[in-house]
């Protein structure tokens, strides 16, 4: 049985447009971002969404209450942890070997407190499990993070997780996923 994930980036922030890693900081949408996030009712109109699940930061609430009323927060929905690289531009960013050694390889190495892409992997397959026994062949829309949903994407619909640095996703961009549990194995 098939899911249809409707994979949603919040809309736009300050810390988007300024280039900033902001992972666990809780920041509003942007006048842009609010914009952003109420045209998703109309790209959505045509989907019976059956579950609309957020990160608990208020970027993806304010995006996520503009497609329905019954919002779940999931913590396993968040942004990867920057640790001391959080609200730091990568141009701030000092310890140039070990940002090129996260570019280079993030499924082992993680910033100085922060999360690694094996980390980030565990718990978003915790909750595609979850939501596939959940809402079989129902549609389920997701609000999430650049970070989250590139993976998801990478890993689900290109097969090819070496795409998680190149893919893009833009704030208050959405795709759209089918999975069903075998795709998970």
């Amino acid at each position: 049985m098939t899911t249809t994930l409707l994979l949603i980036r919040h809309g736009e922030t300050d810390a988007n447009v300024q280039r900033r890693y902001i992972g666990r900081t809780d920041v509003p949408l942007n006048a842009t971002g609010l914009a952003q996030a109420a045209e998703l009712r109309a790209a959505f109109s045509e989907h019976r969404i059956a579950a609309i699940y957020h990160s608990p930061y208020q970027r993806t609430l304010a995006t996520a209450a503009q497609l329905g009323e019954e919002l779940r927060a999931d913590e396993r929905l968040a942004e990867l942890h920057f640790g001391a690289w959080e609200a730091l531009t990568y141009d701030e960013i000092s310890e140039r070997d070990h940002l090129y050694s996260w570019y280079d390889d993030p499924w082992h190495f993680a910033p100085p407190g922060g999360e690694t892409l094996q980390q980030l992997d565990l718990r978003l397959s915790s909750w595609l499990h979850d939501i596939l026994a959940r809402h079989p062949e129902q549609t389920v829309a997701a609000v999430s993070h650049g970070g989250p949903l590139r993976w998801l994407l990478a890993k689900y619909a290109h097969r090819d997780t070496t795409l998680f640095h190149t893919l893009r996703l833009p704030p208050g961009g959405h795709a759209i996923l089918k999975l069903s549990e075998g795709d998970l194995r």
